[in-house]
């Protein structure tokens, strides 16, 4: 049925007056694209030659047998009277844009031919319209048709809108209600309907940001297990790390590689407070105020590979302001096998709201000059002790200020290797 000739017929009869009205023609089109994608362009040919037939054909059989055709076609099909009475008003007020989005227009698709032709509009009118509809139309089926075969989550675009949805679920399901009740309220001329939408809104977005950030923690992946183990250059790593799975994030910088056992000897060397995170630290309410009071307030997660940090750390500071870093096991150096360990110094600079991971929530603001905390952090390396060997190695790509990235940098990233007999300093 789907052969080359199978699909020029089956279009032939999805266009034809008649044999539309009881023919499908979604499949063979759907099918043309399925074919495209294998490489077959002859489909395409096919369900267009079709199409393009079956529309003359109607339009010559309303042009010849017009009211004859017509009233035996309502005769054996009753619900077609208003098909053509809606088909007649639009071709003769709208008959332009009518042919060319004719194929768009559902039940009045099937008859727009036939009444063009019984109408008398030019041949040459309808031809030239039609076949800009029939592209529209056809192409549209043949693109579904394509993806089915590629698989959407294959297809960029497709794949990042499905993962936006995915991840921003809850976010979208409140918009939607908050608009299906504001859609409700004005039917119903609800009084001060605005400040309710509002409260909705906000109560809304409180319940999803309490839900994201003290809800259950997800458990570890076997697959970060794994990845940690495999063997890893250092040139050919990602030095970005992103607020969400999603694409519409602005990329933050991984500016630190440790290479040894752990860099929590080495953050407690320098004096650094390691912070609970809310992936791993299964929080509650009472803990966040807690840590709040303290000035040690948890590091939200930032992801790398799709992954959220393994530990954190920041530097005495207050609740706004602060200089912090997270880190993030990456698996074995393929040179010197030793653990690498990734990275992200920044400095906190006051608060703002701002889309994190599926929802919106107030965060704190990362000063763009990451390369600053970078080279604090080296000084005071150097400045303890001669154990760790830090250098600077340009291993990621300079980058300015923009809307894909909430840093600038030179692109170096600081190298810091742990000595061979590291201090021994008991964990906070």
């Amino acid at each position: 049925m789907f052969t080359t000739v199978g699909l020029f017929i089956g279009a032939l009869l999805d266009a034809l007056i008649g044999p539309n009205l009881i023919v499908p023609g979604e499949p063979f089109l759907i099918a043309a694209g399925y074919q495209l994608h294998q490489g077959i362009y002859t489909g395409i040919i096919a369900v267009l030659a079709g199409g393009l037939i079956g529309d003359q054909i109607s339009y010559w059989i309303g042009r010849q047998y017009g009211s004859a055709a017509r009233r035996r076609l309502i005769e054996w099909k009753p619900t077609l009277r208003r098909s053509f009475a809606r088909a007649k008003l639009l071709t003769l007020k709208h008959s332009v844009w009518v042919l060319v989005v004719a194929r768009l227009l559902g039940p009045v698709a099937w008859v727009v031919p036939f009444v063009a032709g019984s109408h008398k509009i030019a041949w040459r009118k309808f031809t030239l319209l039609s076949s800009i509809g029939l592209c529209l139309g056809v192409g549209q089926f043949v693109f579904w048709g394509y993806l089915l075969a590629a698989g959407v989550t294959h297809i960029p675009v497709i794949s990042d809108l499905v993962q936006i949805v995915a991840e921003h679920k809850l976010t979208v399901g409140l918009l939607v209600m908050t608009l299906f009740v504001g859609l409700w309220g004005w039917k119903k001329k609800w009084q001060k309907l605005p400040a309710k939408l509002a409260l909705l809104l906000s109560v809304g977005l409180v319940t999803i940001n309490l839900g994201h950030f003290f809800g259950p923690a997800p458990k570890a992946t076997m697959s970060h297990v794994i990845e940690q183990r495999q063997p890893i250059s250092l040139e050919s790593i990602d030095y970005r790390v992103f607020a969400g799975q999603s694409s519409i994030y602005s990329a933050q910088a991984m500016n630190i590689v440790y290479l040894g056992e752990s860099p929590r000897s080495l953050m407690n060397a320098l004096g650094w407070i390691e912070n609970r995170t809310f992936t791993h630290g299964q929080l509650s309410f009472g803990d966040y105020i807690k840590l709040l009071k303290e000035k040690t307030p948890p590091v939200s997660d930032l992801h790398w590979n799709g992954l959220p940090q393994d530990m954190a750390f920041q530097q005495a500071g207050s609740l706004t302001h602060r200089s912090h870093i997270r880190w993030w096991n990456a698996g074995q150096d393929i040179n010197s096998g030793q653990t690498v360990w990734l990275g992200a110094i920044s400095y906190d600079n006051g608060l703002r709201v701002t889309p994190y991971n599926g929802i919106i929530t107030i965060l704190h603001s990362i000063d763009p000059n990451v390369d600053g905390e970078r080279d604090q952090l080296k000084e005071s390396i150097m400045s303890i002790n001669a154990l760790w060997d830090a250098e600077r190695l340009a291993l990621a790509k300079p980058i300015a200020l923009n809307n894909g990235h909430d840093y600038y940098s030179d692109g170096q990233v600081l190298l810091v290797s742990e000595p061979i007999e590291a201090p021994k300093v008991a964990s906070l």
